[in-house]
């Protein structure tokens, strides 16, 4: 009698991935997998000392590949900014973490199968920190207003932020720095003369990290506010976000010249604001609307032109408008070497000549943002 053997039947939710021999001991591999109605799952399988285990490819933080992350034991850790999970569950092994959807892979002979539907759903408790969560939604509202043609400013005033980045010490060895002297006399100009508000920020005497290059990892790990701010609570920079971003209508940046450059304080600050600029070619989103910018640039040595290049270069990628002689620089020249002059003479009558140009500058400056945001300038372009 012919003997008839039936074959069990594959659930329908099982889909085919690889063999077992194409994920080697202690590697992943990434599956993306399209299913009906233009529904798409990303996958990361892992395997530990053979057996496999499969969990969402998308970090919930900000969507980082966790097939390419660090595989300690059970955890993995996204190489964006280092959220942590256990492959196992999905789970974060931290309390107060997200989780990821986590699925069941079986082993059919020498084949991988993934059971489509989650073994463990996502679950979600993560909160950034009170004031990292309030910037990001005050960015959002404010930009909601400006794209609704809304007015921001209900005190109808010029807003002039000024930004000092000269690293001199007030505590241990104080002394006068001609920038940030020029910055103080251009906002009493814009305050006195031109009606402003105005607000100094200096950079020496704010917390902030130097930028840890998440942007070289992958575009879209740089990310607004900075993960920075988020990771870190003592993270200062938060402050310069909301002022540029969303306080100023006009924003003045004061610099020394050091070694032919800006000061190490500027370009601290300005690695930073790269997340800025980043959201324009990332996300098309548009952080700096109808704002303008300038700059004094003071020092023993020459390369006025050099630094302001650099800092025009800068700052017009972030989004600013640019009104009449937008910079207004000041040199001894590269032979003066007796650099403890530099401010008496910058206050002497030899430095006439740089106060009228601050004077022009800053004039500039607010008459063009006055110009740009009565004809809602960005937003007709963006």
């Amino acid at each position: 009698m012919k003997r008839f053997v039936t074959k069990r039947k594959q659930p329908s939710s099982l889909h085919y991935l690889c063999l077992k021999t194409e994920i080697k001991k202690g590697e992943s591999k990434a599956f993306s997998i399209s299913r009906d109605k233009g529904i798409k799952q990303d996958i990361a399988v892992f395997n530990i000392d053979d057996n496999f285990y499969a969990i969402s490819n998308v970090c919930a933080h900000k969507g980082g590949p966790l097939s390419q992350g660090t595989l300690e034991n059970s955890i993995v850790t996204c190489p964006w900014h280092g959220w942590k999970y256990n492959v196992f569950n999905g789970k974060s092994p931290h309390r107060g973490g997200d989780s990821v959807n986590s699925y069941k892979i079986h082993v059919i002979g020498n084949k991988l199968y993934l059971d489509l539907i989650p073994s463990q759903l996502r679950t979600t408790s993560y909160r950034p920190h009170k004031a990292y969560g309030e910037l990001r939604d005050s960015v959002r509202n404010y930009l909601s207003h400006k794209d609704n043609d809304s007015i921001i400013q209900s005190d109808n005033k010029m807003h002039v932020l000024g930004i000092s980045t000269t690293n001199t010490n007030d505590k241990i060895a104080p002394r006068k720095s001609t920038s940030e002297e020029s910055l103080k006399f251009a906002l009493d100009y814009a305050k006195n003369k031109l009606g402003a508000d105005c607000y100094m920020i200096k950079l020496r005497n704010m917390k902030f990290r130097h930028c840890e290059g998440y942007y070289s990892k992958n575009a879209k790990a740089c990310i607004f506010p900075c993960s920075i701010s988020e990771m870190d609570k003592e993270d200062e920079m938060l402050e310069v976000y909301e002022r540029v971003i969303i306080w100023s209508d006009v924003v003045l940046v004061s610099t020394p010249i050091r070694w032919g450059n800006a000061s190490s304080l500027y370009y601290q600050m300005i690695q930073r604001m790269n997340c800025v600029q980043n959201q324009s070619v990332t996300n098309q989103q548009y952080l700096i609307r109808d704002k303008t910018a300038a700059f004094i640039i003071t020092g023993g040595q020459d390369n006025v032109q050099h630094v302001a290049g650099e800092m025009l270069t800068f700052w017009s990628q972030l989004g600013f408008v640019f009104g009449k002689f937008p910079f207004a620089g000041w040199t001894r020249g590269w032979y003066a070497e007796d650099t403890e002059n530099n401010y008496n003479r910058m206050m002497s009558d030899q430095g006439a000549a740089m106060r009228t140009d601050i004077k022009r500058t800053v004039t500039g400056a607010v008459k063009m943002s006055k110009l740009i945001r009565e004809n809602r300038y960005d937003e007709q372009i963006i």
